[in-house]
């Protein structure tokens, strides 16, 4: 089993210039998961990214929380279709 790693939210936000509120609004509009542990939150090692990504869209190109939902829904549909084109290419080279 994978061992999680989890990172303070405020130690997060301190080193990496990013405010704690825009973290907590990730987290409100479902965007990235926080974990509360003894009083606590921390951000799951994996989120890291993406909350990266999301902060440039929202700072650089002014995109409101609900346009990052779009986006990242819109993002997660494309990957999956990729995917599945990756699949089917590979079963088409099968017959061909």
């Amino acid at each position: 089993m994978a061992q999680e790693k989890y990172i303070l939210v405020s130690l997060y936000c301190e080193q990496s210039h990013i405010e704690n509120t825009f973290v907590q609004n990730l987290y409100e509009y479902g965007l990235v998961n926080l974990e509360e542990r003894e009083s606590e939150t921390f951000i799951d090692e994996d989120d890291i990214t993406e909350i990266e990504r999301l902060f440039r869209l929202h700072h650089d190109l002014g995109i409101n929380y609900e346009g990052l939902d779009a986006i990242k829904q819109m993002l997660n549909r494309m990957r999956k279709m990729e995917k599945e084109l990756d699949l089917l290419q590979k079963k088409l080279r099968l017959y061909e």
